[in-house]
């Protein structure tokens, strides 16, 4: 990272605000599915926690990947947010 200019400080402070953020949607995402399968009375909570998952997976992939490509640009940013995330421009 240093022979590329970038500040591992910097750098590390916004991968860990955005994985913060990823972790926190996801979990929602899967939250949001897995919560009304117990409801009906027919699945106890864990067997309807590993079928929520199960259907939910493919799509809390997705949304990761889509969020990492649509930060990924910022590392090469122009500008005074460009010089936030580089050591030496």
């Amino acid at each position: 990272m240093y022979l590329l200019g970038y500040s591992v400080d910097n750098l590390s402070l916004m991968a860990l605000c955005i994985s913060t953020g990823f972790v926190v949607d996801d979990a929602i995402v899967v939250i949001e599915n897995i919560t009304p399968l117990p409801g009906n009375g027919n699945e106890r909570p864990f067997a309807a926690a590993l079928k929520g998952a199960q259907e939910i997976g493919f799509t809390v992939m997705t949304i990761s990947i889509s969020l990492v490509s649509v930060f990924l640009p910022l590392l090469m940013m122009g500008g005074v947010v460009g010089r936030l995330f580089a050591s030496s421009r």
